[in-house]
């Protein structure tokens, strides 16, 4: 099949219109767990309908970057993705906050924080290949074990 504004123009626009309802919805914390799937799986189907779209009007892009006018575009997009990393790691999202405390906690006070039986989460790690033993905090597991922290995280809150 051949490239065609016919078929990448409707996708685009759609994913597009999608990625951008997800994005506030998620801004908005509407819908918390269901758009972030969306947006993120929807957001990489809209960068490759993105780079067929540029290649479909490459002849027409290079007329604007022989005009300039994406150098104060890419300014500014640079310049405000660079605020907004430093505003976020300066004040991080409070679910982040709770869950860092957390792993760094003694196991068995981060154990009651999840509501978690510390005997049930060490048989599920034990039967995944994972040692419980010596690891004073959650992540002290995962750095003993050489383990995947988002695995020992869900196996410990199965």
């Amino acid at each position: 099949m051949k490239l065609s504004r016919n078929y990448i123009t409707p996708f685009i626009s759609l994913v597009f219109l999608v990625v951008g309802l997800s994005g506030l919805l998620m801004l908005f914390h509407l819908f918390d767990g269901y758009t972030e799937v969306v947006h993120e799986c929807l957001g990489v189907f809209f960068v490759i309908c993105a780079i067929f779209h540029v290649i479909l009007n490459w002849s027409a892009l290079k007329i604007h970057f022989r005009r300039g006018i994406f150098l104060p575009a890419l300014a500014g997009a640079v310049t405000l993705t660079v605020a907004l990393v430093i505003l976020e790691s300066m004040h991080p999202p409070v679910d982040m906050l709770i869950i860092n405390r957390i792993i760094k906690a003694p196991m068995n006070d981060a154990f009651k924080a999840l509501e978690v039986e510390y005997s049930e989460a060490a048989k599920r790690l034990k039967a995944n290949g994972i040692s419980i033993e010596n690891a004073r905090t959650i992540e002290d597991i995962w750095v003993n074990s050489n383990a995947d922290p988002e695995k020992v995280i869900d196996l410990i809150t199965e």
